[in-house]
C-alpha cells in the first residue's frame, strides 16, 4: 500500500508541471496594424473613371502601393469600354469592390431594389474578377453612413451581402480613430475624407500626420484623376502619393477590405497553447468571427519567448517569416484552424 502510495506521488510529480506548462498564459500582443505599423491607409477609388486605370494604376503600382476601386459595374463599358483594366488591376493585388449597379441615392430606394443593387453588383464582379476575394461596399453619395432609420436600413441590408462599407464625411474627423467600431454596424459606416480638385497638398499632409498620431486609418476618397469629375490632377495626384511613400515606415498601405478584416480580426482574436515540449510549441490562433473562408488577414503577433531558441516557425505546413529579438519573436499568422507550430533549439 506505501508503495502504490509513493508511485502515485511520482507520477504526480512529473505529470503536474507538463500539465502545468501547457495551460500556462502566453505573453503576447497582437498589432493594432499589420506588421507593427502605427496607422493604417486604404486610398479607394470611386465609380470606374477612365483616368484611375490609365493614369493613377501605373503610379499606384510604381510604388507597389494596392488600391481598392469601387466599381458602378453599368459604368464599364461606357467608361473603360471592357473589364480588362479592372481584371488587370486585380491581377497585381488591387481590391475590386462594390459601388452599386446604377448609383442610386439608396435611402431614397426601396428595400427590394436595394437588394438587387447589392446582390446584382457582387454577382457581375465575381463573373467578370474571378477570386476577387470577399466583397465590400462603397455607398453612393456616401449615402448610408448617417444615424437616420433610412440609412440604418441600408446598412441592415448591406450586412447581408459585404463584410463592411464605406460612407463619405460622417465623421468630423477626416480619419476613423482605431477604436471607431464600437458594434458592427459600425463597420459598415467607415469614414473616408473626399479628395476634391481644390484638395491641397498642405491640407492632406496634415491628415496624414494626424492619422499617424492617432494611430488611426485613413481612408481617402478619389475619383477623376486627371479627367472625368472631381478631378484630381495627375501632378497633384503624383505629390500625394510621394507624400505617402515618405511615411510607409509608419502606415500600412493597404486595400479598404484587407484593413477592415484586420481590424476585426484583432479586436476578437486570442492565442492559445495546445501543446509544449522542449522542442516545440503548438498555439491556436483564434477569433469569433466564425468563417474562417472570409475572415483570412494575417495578425501580427508578438511573442514573448527565448528568442534565440526559436528555429522556425509553421503554419499549414508553411514557414513563417520571423523577426527575433531578445525575447521577443514577430511573425503573422492567419486566425483558424490551422495550428501555429513552433520549434526550438
Amino acid at each position: 500500500m506505501r508503495h502504490c502510495r509513493y508511485l502515485f506521488l511520482l507520477i504526480l510529480l512529473y505529470t503536474a508541471p507538463v500539465a502545468e506548462a501547457q495551460h500556462a498564459k502566453l505573453n503576447y500582443t497582437i498589432a493594432h496594424w499589420m506588421d507593427n505599423k502605427k496607422a493604417a491607409l486604404s486610398l479607394t477609388f470611386d465609380d470606374a473613371i477612365n483616368g484611375q486605370f490609365t493614369v493613377a494604376l501605373p503610379m499606384l503600382n510604381s510604388y507597389g502601393f494596392r488600391a481598392t476601386f469601387f466599381i458602378i459595374t453599368s459604368f464599364v463599358q461606357p467608361q473603360l469600354k471592357s473589364w480588362q483594366p479592372i481584371t488587370d488591376a486585380a491581377n497585381v493585388g488591387h481590391e475590386i469592390a462594390s459601388h452599386t449597379v446604377t448609383h442610386p441615392f439608396l435611402h431614397k430606394t426601396p428595400a427590394d431594389s436595394i437588394h438587387w443593387q447589392f446582390a446584382e453588383s457582387n454577382k457581375i464582379i465575381a463573373e467578370k474578377v474571378p477570386g476577387r476575394g470577399t466583397p465590400t461596399l462603397a455607398y453612393p453619395y456616401g449615402d448610408g453612413g448617417n444615424a437616420t432609420d433610412s440609412e440604418q436600413m441600408v446598412r441592415n441590408i448591406a450586412q447581408g451581402y459585404f463584410t463592411g462599407a464605406r460612407a463619405t464625411r460622417n465623421n468630423q474627423l477626416p480619419y476613423n480613430a482605431y477604436d471607431f467600431a464600437q458594434t458592427a454596424d459600425d463597420y459598415y459606416k467607415v469614414n473616408s475624407d473626399m479628395i476634391a480638385d481644390s484638395a491641397s497638398i498642405g491640407s492632406f499632409v496634415r491628415h496624414l500626420d494626424e492619422t499617424i498620431l492617432a494611430g488611426g486609418w485613413y481612408v481617402p476618397t478619389y475619383h477623376g484623376i486627371e479627367n472625368g469629375w472631381i478631378i484630381v490632377k495627375k501632378d497633384a495626384f503624383a505629390k500625394q502619393l510621394a507624400e505617402i511613400d515618405t511615411r510607409k515606415k509608419d502606415i500600412w498601405i493597404a486595400p479598404f477590405g484587407e484593413v477592415l478584416k484586420y481590424h476585426k480580426e484583432r479586436n476578437c482574436a486570442t492565442l492559445q497553447v495546445v501543446s509544449r515540449t522542449k522542442h516545440c510549441l503548438t498555439l491556436a490562433l483564434s477569433d469569433t468571427l466564425m468563417n474562417d473562408t472570409v475572415y483570412n488577414q494575417p495578425l501580427t503577433i508578438s511573442l514573448n519567448i527565448n528568442a534565440h531558441r526559436v528555429v522556425n516557425i509553421q503554419q499549414a505546413g508553411k514557414p513563417l517569416k520571423l523577426e527575433a529579438q531578445g525575447n521577443t519573436v514577430c511573425f503573422n499568422a492567419v486566425p483558424g484552424k490551422q495550428p501555429i507550430t513552433i520549434t526550438k533549439r
